[in-house]
């Protein structure tokens, strides 16, 4: 959820963007965009300063925001196109074998759960390294249903 108290850090800039979002056309936001531009054109130094800092403040926030956004969409990604294969194969052979790591380490990354105050993700490295054991494992079975065959 945003916390758009941090995102628009003073009473002005929520109304100010509650009227935005009521515009429907061009020209109204274009009018809108004049008018917070006249606005801010009139304020003292000091105000326009403070106006800077609670921008740049909002502005980290909606960035981190979507940061977040971007993080459980990818961690829901990788989930959903993993599907059934956790299911279907030993995630602990995995682990073990690739990573010298217990088959809850490899699901703490896949599922982005919060570990000691940090959220679990795959470095670039151990994606790869996931990405070839799913590759290895996959020649494994295949070499095996030829010989059976």
């Amino acid at each position: 959820m945003i916390d758009w108290d941090a995102c628009l850090p003073t009473k002005e800039m929520q109304a100010d963007f509650e009227r935005f979002k009521g515009l429907k056309t061009t020209e109204e936001k274009e009018a809108f965009k004049k008018e917070m531009q006249d606005k801010y054109n009139k304020l003292p130094e000091a105000q326009k300063e403070a106006y800077k800092k609670a921008s740049e403040a909002g502005l980290k926030a909606t960035v981190n925001a979507c940061n977040d956004y971007i993080e459980r969409a990818e961690e829901a990604i990788l989930r959903d196109k993993l599907g059934e294969l956790p299911e279907a194969i030993s995630f602990s052979y995995i682990a073990k074998k690739y990573f010298g790591k217990s088959r809850n380490w490899l699901y703490q990354r896949i599922n982005g759960n919060i570990v000691n105050g940090k959220k679990a993700r795959f470095t670039d490295n151990e994606l790869k390294t996931f990405l070839n054991a799913l590759n290895d494992v996959s020649e494994m079975i295949h070499q095996t249903s030829l010989k059976i065959s």
